[in-house]
């Protein structure tokens, strides 16, 4: 693969502010990727060719008060595709032009550690999952965690994609033989709890 990277980090408002830039290009050779068979069973491992990616990669971290701690973070691509071989100009799967986080993180001291709140939100623009089948879709993912850990312990509840989207991890393309089509769709709402011992 070659690439090419142009970056900034920098620091401000006494290292409360954290901005980083990317831009970047990158060639991959012989790229090799799994795709549906065309019955609709089963996937093989393909030779693409070449793929070009290029874009932009933003990440910036804020701590305006020292319990709260605010991250966002966006990319956008240009270009996701492949540049040479049979499928020439096919997108590449999971590579929307936009996508991006936003979180938030709230720390108090208790006792010998700390109470948690985090919330976090995701964003996939239009997209493909799957090059046999190129229906495109979006994603919007809200998640939240509320817990306490120290050195050793953690304990939290938490839920995710609290908002229920429904998406397909995978769209598949129609099965020939029985003209069955299916869809691989992501865990809907869901809570539970976790503990955690580190030793």
């Amino acid at each position: 693969s070659i690439n090419y990277e142009l970056g900034i980090k920098s620091e401000w408002l006494e290292n409360t502010l954290r901005v980083n830039a990317t831009a970047f290009q990158s060639t991959f050779e012989d790229y090799q990727t799994q795709v549906q068979q065309a019955s609709g069973a089963g996937s093989i491992v393909s030779n693409e060719g070449d793929v070009e990616t290029s874009g932009i990669d933003l990440n910036i971290e804020a701590v305006p008060l020292p319990i709260l701690t605010l991250s966002a973070g966006v990319l956008y691509l240009d270009k996701a595709e492949t540049s040479a071989g049979p499928n020439k100009g096919q997108k590449l799967t999971f590579a929307p032009e936009f996508s991006g986080t936003v979180a938030a993180t709230f720390m108090f001291p208790v006792a010998d550690g700390g109470l948690f709140v985090r919330t976090d939100y995701s964003y996939m623009g239009e997209h493909i999952t799957n090059t046999a089948n190129p229906i495109e879709q979006t994603r919007k993912a809200l998640n939240a965690t509320v817990g306490w850990s120290n050195e050793d312990w953690r304990f939290s509840v938490w839920g995710k994609n609290l908002n229920d989207e429904a998406y397909s991890n995978l769209t598949a393309s129609t099965f020939s033989f029985s003209g069955m089509n299916a869809e691989f769709l992501t865990t809907p709402r869901t809570y539970g709890a976790s503990v955690r011992y580190s030793f």
